[in-house]
């Protein structure tokens, strides 16, 4: 370890990244925060973070040193010790870089830095790598050390959580920024589309939409009513290009203007109504598949009208069901027809699932379709996962399966949450690295659960991260898989988390012994329980008869 350097001083400069990489709101200002201090944490003379460049394998290397603020320097796929860290995933610790086979110096490096000792990370989520971080010559000593190691892998980990927000916000970035590109019908048109947000305190909605082309057909809508009442539907205009946008258009701003007759009338009544507006407004041979939800919490009640499109499905906590709802005609069709609703409890479901046809009727490069077998599959999937992300993980099966295939029509899904019933109060899953973003998942969806602060949550996962990665490490030290369970409960207004195991445990005794101050020069341990420990407000460990737990509580 480097002496020069304090140790409490590097320790309160790591948790100050950890604070400030919780607000920044793009990489490049991540990255220069995370260059900034880097040198401070590790007391060296250089660090680097390396990311992917594209798709085909390369690195980017941004550093803390003058010379490369204005240069890019690439190293090509599987070069370097970078190279080979971002492949097999491994710490690399060497004493004199410069010496290795292994060193790469890319052409357009022109900063003449020897490279001795270097430390060479994976920034990793699971299996996956985001890619790689290097502190270069230590400033005190001629190599760095394990508690080297440990400090950086905790700064990793930091990054690693940061970077994959920012993937997510820079992905949605970069759709906003596509749309714009497109033609001005389709910027006129996604404006009559609402966006994704928590309504009356207990229904979140979440939405992904897949247009055939610059201007799509499909649309969803909701509407909050007096008396805690929501309408809420989807919608397929038949046929494509600018006759179905302008039908959208028609059709979305009748049912802005009529729902408010929703709040005194029943659901059928009301579709009805606009079935008659529609038929006088369209072209004949035009129609509109619509399905509408009518949410009345007060009541524990929940209205729907399928007309045209395929039944909603539903998840009571266990598993997904199709419900069976008596179809009726598009709209647009006929005055005459007299729709009809069917009502369930709004408390028979957790999470519910509106999509257009779109997405059942996309062919695979075999020919098979999504609703054949893989639909059914991504639900059992989500089931066994203990349904967490649910719209993510849903359109993340529809687009591998689609690979290689044209989007034949347009692709609309709805998730709506109902946020008042909890999240799966358990979740079993072999503690190994591929499990890890699945636990992120479901600490997360408890953190949702109980209205923490993004802050709050953000500190929450990245503390449940810890103690997994304790587990994989020392619990579970001869590297097998072992069953797991995490339970999440909400007491009062607190979140409490229990973790069960197998593995090798500790006592609180032991923990309090792992988190003395990092000032303490007989301090035993890595830095992994001292984050546990400042996140949540209460740890217990207990050991008995060959099975170990740990409660971890945080006050709201």
């Amino acid at each position: 370890m480097n002496s020069a350097q304090p140790e409490r001083s590097r320790t309160r400069a790591l948790f100050e990244v950890a604070r400030n990489m919780s607000s920044a709101q793009n990489l490049d200002e991540l990255l220069g925060e995370i260059l900034q201090k880097s040198r401070d944490v590790m007391d060296c003379e250089v660090c680097s973070i390396l990311l992917p460049q594209g798709l085909d394998g390369d690195l980017a290397v941004r550093s803390s040193s003058e010379a490369y603020k204005h240069d890019l320097i690439i190293v090509p796929e599987g070069k370097g010790i970078a190279g080979e860290v971002y492949a097999t995933r491994q710490v690399i610790n060497i004493d004199n870089a410069a010496e290795d086979d292994r060193h790469f110096l890319p052409p357009e490096d022109k900063t003449g830095l020897i490279p001795g000792a270097m430390l060479s990370i994976p920034l990793l989520d699971g299996e996956r790598c985001l890619g790689v971080m290097q502190a270069i010559n230590p400033n005190s000593e001629i190599r760095f050390g394990k508690k080297d190691e440990e400090i950086f892998n905790t700064f990793g980990s930091f990054i690693s959580v940061t970077l994959l927000r920012l993937e997510a916000q820079k992905k949605a970035i970069e759709e906003a920024r596509l749309r714009q590109e497109l033609h001005l019908t389709e910027e006129i048109q996604k404006s009559f589309l609402p966006k994704p947000e928590v309504l009356h305190g207990d229904l979140e909605i979440a939405t992904f939409y897949e247009p055939a082309s610059e201007i799509g057909g499909d649309f969803y809508f909701w509407h909050p009513l007096p008396g805690h009442k929501i309408i809420l539907g989807i919608g397929d205009v038949c046929g494509k290009g600018l006759p179905a946008a302008l039908d959208m258009a028609r059709g979305t701003t009748l049912i802005t203007s009529l729902a408010h007759r929703a709040a005194d009338q029943p659901l059928g009544e009301w579709v009805s109504e606009v079935n008659c507006r529609l038929c006088e407004m369209m072209n004949a041979g035009r129609f509109i598949a619509v399905t509408t939800l009518l949410f009345d919490p007060n009541k524990d009640t929940v209205h729907i009208c399928e007309a045209g499109l395929p039944a909603p499905w539903i998840f009571d906590g266990r598993h997904w069901s199709e419900l069976k709802t008596g179809g009726n005609p598009p709209l647009g069709i006929s005055e005459a027809i007299d729709y009809q609703a069917e009502e369930i409890a709004l408390s028979e479901a957790r999470e519910w699932l509106l999509f257009s046809d779109g997405i059942l009727e996309v062919q695979n490069a075999d020919g098979e379709h999504f609703e054949d077998r893989a639909m059914g599959e991504a639900l059992k999937t989500l089931e066994r996962n203990g349904n967490f992300e649910v719209l993510n993980n849903l359109r993340e099966a529809w687009q591998t399966f689609a690979v290689g295939s044209s989007y034949q029509d347009d692709t609309t899904v709805i998730v709506i949450s109902n946020l008042a019933i909890p999240p799966p109060s358990e979740f079993h899953f072999d503690c190994c690295p591929e499990t890890t973003r699945r636990v992120r998942d479901f600490v997360d969806a408890w953190t949702a659960y109980c209205r923490m602060s993004d802050e709050a949550r953000n500190l929450v996962v990245l503390g449940c991260d810890e103690l997994i990665t304790n587990l994989i490490k020392h619990a579970y030290a001869d590297g097998e898989a072992a069953p797991t369970t995490m339970r999440a409960e909400q007491v009062g207004d607190d979140l409490s988390i229990t973790i069960e195991h197998r593995g090798e445990g500790i006592s609180n005794d032991e923990f309090d012994q792992l988190i003395q101050p990092p000032s303490c020069t007989d301090r035993i341990g890595g830095l992994g329980m001292f984050v546990i420990s400042e996140v949540f407000d209460s740890v217990d460990f207990q050991k008995e008869d060959g099975r170990c737990s740990v409660t971890l509580i945080k006050k709201a």
